[in-house]
């Protein structure tokens, strides 16, 4: 499997209510980052405050905040992200809580393959360390993502006969 694709864990719209408190944190965090690009004429809740709320510390923080930078700035394609209301993920919001997962489970591998995603190889190695950062400080304050599998036999055939992942509109 080439490096810039792997099946997604979290199908695009996959329902806001069927997560898990981890996966709810890092969604929140992913959209609340992106509020101020993707509406920069409103105000927006800090996404610090639930770091803080959540008792990770600095190097999560820096961890998260570098990766985005890293995401939105060297990206092959604009990142995907909902409004803070959306009840369904963005395919990029899916693939950044796979991340996180990945990390988790020290499977480096699989989130590199993650990150190649959205990143040339030689970002892919740079986005590692802080994406490894904010995964490890995420369990270290109890925000361990849940095992998600990837597409079933029958959703990858399917994937295949259209052409791959489709795209997902903004909003």
């Amino acid at each position: 499997m080439p490096m810039s694709f792997i099946e997604p864990s979290y199908p695009a719209d996959t329902e806001v209510a069927q997560l898990r408190t981890a996966e709810l944190f890092g969604m929140a965090a992913f959209r609340l980052w992106a509020a101020p690009y993707l509406n920069p004429d409103t105000d927006h809740p800090d996404w610090r405050l639930g770091f803080a709320a959540a008792g990770i510390g600095c190097g999560g923080l820096g961890g998260f905040d570098t990766l985005m930078l890293l995401l939105s700035s060297a990206a092959s394609r604009p990142l995907e992200a909902r409004c803070l209301h959306c009840t369904g993920l963005s395919r990029d919001e899916g693939l950044f809580l796979q991340l996180i997962s990945h990390l988790q489970q020290g499977r480096a591998d699989l989130a590199a393959a993650v990150l190649g995603q959205w990143l040339p190889p030689a970002a892919v190695r740079v986005a590692l360390e802080p994406a490894e950062a904010l995964a490890e400080a995420m369990a270290g304050a109890g925000l361990v993502m849940p095992r998600r599998r990837a597409l079933d036999a029958t959703d990858q055939v399917l994937h295949s006969l259209h052409g791959g992942p489709q795209l997902v509109w903004v909003h």
